[in-house]
């Protein structure tokens, strides 16, 4: 599968990730169909639908991550050099998952700002996930935020700043 793959034309991103994502779901048995999207040749938005989609979204959607990790790898590999990144969804999941996250933090954000003191996202978050709570966190400068622990997933830290102090 993959020796015809990397052989021969060179080809465009999106069209590998295509033709691997299709022989990997057929392979699979999973009765699933692809979008994909190429946005300023550097990012690839890959749509996944169909009756088994189910089974990507389970345990926080761990099969989709396993399937986005791998195929940026082989994009790596085969366009080396080049600066392409393949993103994966089914269902607008990650999305909706990401505006939850950030519903979560504007209400701890909330909550630090009317006690004046530090609360924290118990939840350990992903680097990715970290950098989007601090960016909509800090953005109007009413609260600080710093990651809090060790290893790769972390805690978040939000305290009211200075001069937000009931």
């Amino acid at each position: 599968m993959f020796k015809k793959l990397f052989k021969g034309k060179e080809k465009k991103p999106s069209v590998l990730v295509e033709q691997i994502l299709q022989d990997l779901l057929e392979k699979g048995g999973f009765l699933l169909s692809v979008e994909i999207r190429e946005i300023n040749g550097e990012e690839i938005f890959v749509d996944i639908f169909g009756e088994d989609e189910g089974l990507l979204k389970t345990k926080e959607g761990r099969l989709l991550l396993a399937l986005q990790t791998y195929l940026n790898r082989v994009v790596q590999h085969h366009f080396f050099g080049q600066s392409v990144f393949v993103r994966l969804d089914s269902g607008n999941f990650f999305e909706e998952k990401e505006q939850r996250l950030l519903d979560l933090a504007d209400k701890l954000k909330q909550k630090a700002l009317s006690t004046g003191r530090p609360v924290y996202i118990k939840k350990a978050l992903s680097p990715f996930q970290r950098r989007k709570v601090h960016q909509f966190l800090t953005e109007d400068g009413e609260v600080r935020t710093s990651s809090v622990g060790e290893g790769f997933y972390k805690n978040i830290c939000i305290t009211p700043s200075s001069g937000n102090q009931p």
